[in-house]
């Protein structure tokens, strides 16, 4: 006798369908949300409490069927052993997870068994996996990166101290909420664990997570096996490739994911490797290790592991080179302007190189080169037009490490050009301020013509092709570009740490407000024009673009854009690095003054 469409589609359903009651009624299915070889999870109803939960089901793939129109499940064939056995495991895993009390880690608030399995009722968490939203929007900015990636850390933390480990951390492992909560799902891999002791685990491999004592039944077991697979989570979700698995790394090279995204810092870039490193000896051994590493508290060191043909061991000093450039007493120093040595201004490891443009025999301009690379531009402000927030492309260039000075105006302009005003006598340290003081001063009240003829009498004085910078390229650079942390201002998180309102300029040369890339003052001191004519509507038309500009003449007064906010500004939201203004080009405006930059 056949059976009906209904009855076959009752049989065909390994799941358990909409509507099933479990517990004794305490629960209602009311979907399936997705299934794996040991289990099915499922969305249901607490029907008591009018609650939602997410319900696993225990579910070994292969080795049992659902009886045809009941929730009742069967062993098929000899293979009970095999289905009790991991049963166990399975309200073994429930049991440890309702005594894990954390923010991040999933909660399970019941377990029973019932219909020849078990169940584990979890709270229903409303969001995506880091892997889907790195799958549907690409890598993650650095911020948001290691805000996720250190919850992740306090969980495995807490797990760690409790002699746990998780052994299964990648992105389809961790969910984020709509409030930028990051929990640790799916514990079906842990295993207690004695920190450094030959353990017997069953193998757990995942590929491109997993270190290589993972691909061992019996081998040496610690917090660096997890260690490895948050530095590998961490890998992907700022490149958007899977790392190359442990095992293939035995014998070749792993690409270091700053070189698939120049934009992460190399401090992070560093404690990523040091977590994933091949031996476990040489990663981090603790979490604490690791976060003192990725926030810079204690950085580690790198161990040569002669993997891939050649060494791992990596210098994380660049090498500052350039023209005029002279070591004194082990302090870098470089004569600017005939302003005297500037013994202060020493590179930290891993800033980028400064080189210094020599254009006329006897004055230098140096010059810091921004390496390029994707960035999002702009801000979420919807009283500003600095938004959309939009992603833009760079090409490399150089940008003056200072604004230019009155001394250099006046230099490649005339010694009475000057139009930055006279100025009220000034003591420095006591002592009545000299015109060499004020040389150093940025230029300002100068207007955008004016700076234009000035960089075209400078390019034929030096044969060079210096320009005024983009909006793009000023916003990449005063963000720091590639090594940029994220700060509000342009080397600082708040106002504090720039030139503002202090009732006049401080020199060029103050480093006060010195950002990422070495850049002195693109917050405050002065503001500085761009070649961007002004459209309030650019934010919306220069997405996706490469080395984006408006040259397009506004209007019929041709307003033209300037950015960073001077010493005099108003509202301190104007100092940002994504703020931006006009004024009219043939306006001289006293805190508005000039950086140069040059193509690479």
């Amino acid at each position: 006798m056949g059976q009906t469409e209904e009855q076959n589609t009752i049989i065909n359903h390994n799941y358990l369908l909409e509507k099933t009651t479990l517990s004794s009624g305490k629960y209602v299915i009311l979907s399936r949300l997705g299934e794996g070889g040991f289990g099915i999870t499922y969305k249901a109803m607490q029907v008591g409490l009018n609650k939602i939960v997410c319900i696993k089901e225990y579910f070994l793939a292969g080795r049992c069927v659902r009886r045809a129109g009941t929730p009742f499940v069967e062993i098929q064939g000899d293979n009970t052993a095999t289905y009790m056995k991991y049963q166990e495991a399975f309200v073994k895993e429930a049991r440890m997870l309702s005594d894990f009390h954390h923010p991040n880690i999933v909660n399970v608030t019941d377990v029973f068994s019932e219909n020849n399995t078990s169940y584990m009722v979890m709270d229903f968490i409303e969001g995506m996996s880091l892997q889907k939203i790195v799958d549907d929007n690409g890598p993650l900015s650095y911020p948001q990166a290691v805000n996720y990636m250190a919850q992740i850390a306090s969980a495995v933390g807490y797990v760690h101290q409790r002699h746990v480990l998780h052994r299964d951390i990648k992105p389809d492992n961790i969910m984020i909420t709509a409030d930028h909560k990051a929990i640790l799902i799916d514990f079906g891999s842990a295993r207690e664990f004695e920190h450094d002791k030959t353990q017997a685990h069953t193998s757990m491999i995942t590929h491109g997570y997993a270190p290589t004592e993972q691909y061992t039944t019996k081998s040496r077991k610690g917090s660096y096996t997890d260690i490895y697979a948050i530095g590998a989570t961490l890998y992907f979700v700022l490149t958007g490739q899977v790392p190359m698995e442990s095992a293939a790394r035995l014998t070749e090279k792993m690409t270091e994911p700053r070189v698939l995204n120049h934009s992460i810092p190399p401090e992070a870039n560093r404690t990523i490797l040091k977590a994933m490193q091949i031996k476990a000896e040489n990663r981090h051994q603790t979490i604490d290790e690791f976060m003192d590493d990725l926030r810079n508290v204690r950085p580690s060191k790198l161990v040569d592991e002669n993997i891939g043909g050649g060494s791992r061991g990596k210098a994380w000093i660049l090498a500052v080179v350039g023209i005029a450039v002279v070591l004194v007493g082990g302090l870098l120093a470089y004569l600017f302007m005939g302003f005297g040595s500037n013994s202060q201004d020493i590179l930290e490891p891993g800033a980028p190189d400064v080189e210094i443009y020599n254009f006329s025999g006897e004055y230098n301009y140096p010059m810091i080169y921004v390496e390029g690379g994707n960035f999002v531009m702009g801000s979420d402000d919807a009283d500003s037009d600095d938004n959309p927030k939009h992603s833009v492309t760079i090409s490399d260039f150089y940008i003056g490490q200072m604004e230019v000075s009155r001394g250099l105006y006046k230099r490649i302009m005339g010694k009475d050009s000057d139009p930055s005003g006279s100025e009220p006598e000034m003591t420095i340290n006591g002592e009545v301020a000299t015109d060499a003081y004020y040389d150093r001063l940025p230029v300002e009240n100068i207007s955008y013509d004016d700076a234009k003829r000035f960089i075209a009498k400078l390019n034929k004085k030096t044969g060079a092709d210096f320009m005024l910078p983009t909006e793009a390229q000023w916003e990449y650079a005063a963000r720091g570009g590639k090594y940029s942390k994220g700060t509000r201002y342009a080397g600082s998180m708040d106002v504090g740490g720039i030139w503002y309102n202090q009732n006049d300029t401080a020199p060029v040369d103050y480093d006060g407000n010195k950002n990422e890339l070495g850049i002195y003052n693109m917050s405050g001191n002065v503001a500085e024009w761009c070649a961007d004519y002004y459209d309030e509507n650019y934010y919306n038309e220069s997405a996706r673009m490469v080395d984006p500009c408006n040259y397009k003449e506004s209007d019929a007064v041709n307003s033209v854009v300037f950015r960073g906010g001077g010493y005099d500004t108003a509202d301190v939201a104007e100092l940002a690095t994504t703020y931006r203004d006009f004024e009219y080009q043939n306006d001289c405006t006293p805190s508005i003054g000039i950086r140069l930059v040059i193509k690479k």
